[in-house]
């Protein structure tokens, strides 16, 4: 009898690990892509989830801002919809970021 609540006081405390690890300690991008896969019916081992991995985790060094914005928002998202929405202001946004810099770039070189 001793062994069964050990053993069950085991699975608990690794159920309890888990949990903490993808709710608490996972970098929001990766969790963001998860909750990506779960609103848009993908498997979360997949080839879109890592694709989706691989792009925040590039977002994250190229414009950190533009990503915690994105994490956020899709973190919020209740629909697949929804998550499309704010990836599309994310890139949008890099692309007014990106415009406004070009041309500032092309301003500075005319003068």
């Amino acid at each position: 009898m001793k062994k069964l609540l050990g053993l069950a006081l085991l699975a608990v405390a690794a159920c309890a690990v888990y949990a903490a690890y993808a709710y608490v300690i996972r970098p929001p991008e990766k969790r963001a892509c998860m909750h990506v896969a779960e609103l848009c019916g993908l498997d979360p081992h997949g080839a879109e989830a890592e694709r989706c991995n691989q792009t925040l985790d590039g977002l994250k060094k190229s414009n950190a801002g533009n990503a915690e914005k994105l994490t956020a928002c899709v973190a919020d998202a209740k629909s697949c919809s929804e998550v499309a929405g704010c990836a599309s202001g994310a890139v949008l946004s890099a692309g007014a970021g990106f415009t406004k810099d070009f041309l500032m770039g092309l301003q500075k070189a005319m003068r």
